[in-house]
């Protein structure tokens, strides 16, 4: 998702007009446009005082995050692209003993909510990246069983990490 993309869905969200925006970072509704279009790129300066008119995490619209940030938030905008493309499960460790099993096996439960193939299971052995899967995956599973608004999870993530 480009960073005009971002700032559209985001205003939208906020239930903002062009205008407003535009009052907030001392720009032109005409402005706001070209930069949501693309035809702009706003710099980071800019950037920062939508951040605070948004009231959202620098990192949703910053680009100079770390690798584990950067990765994080690419995977929210696709999500919000395609919503429910991307599906997380919080695992356990198996009764098994310790180093009993070289291998390793994820099994799961049919039903109609899988695709029609076997998915694929990714996972990171990088700590910070699996803590902030983990937390995300904990607030996935809030939606998924309705405690959660997909208002108010698109929320979550455009606060992200400050939430």
């Amino acid at each position: 998702m480009t960073t005009g993309e971002k700032i559209k869905r985001i205003r939208q969200h906020r239930g903002m007009t062009q205008k407003e925006l535009g009052d907030a970072v001392g720009l032109t509704a005409n402005r706001i446009a070209q930069y949501e279009m693309g035809y702009r790129v706003p710099k980071a300066t800019l950037l920062e005082k939508m951040v605070e008119a948004f009231n959202v995490s620098r990192e949703c619209l910053l680009e100079e995050n770390g690798m584990a940030v950067a990765m994080l938030e690419q995977l929210f905008w696709l999500d919000e692209e395609m919503p429910g493309i991307i599906k997380l499960a919080e695992t356990s460790r198996s009764t098994a003993g310790y180093n009993t099993n070289s291998g390793f096996s994820l099994q799961y439960d049919d039903n109609d909510d899988w695709p029609a193939r076997p998915p694929v299971a990714m996972w990171f052995d990088f700590t910070i990246l699996d803590d902030f899967l983990r937390d995300w995956a904990k607030v996935q599973r809030a939606l998924r069983d309705g405690e959660l608004s997909r208002e108010q999870y698109f929320e979550w993530k455009i606060r992200w990490p400050e939430e």
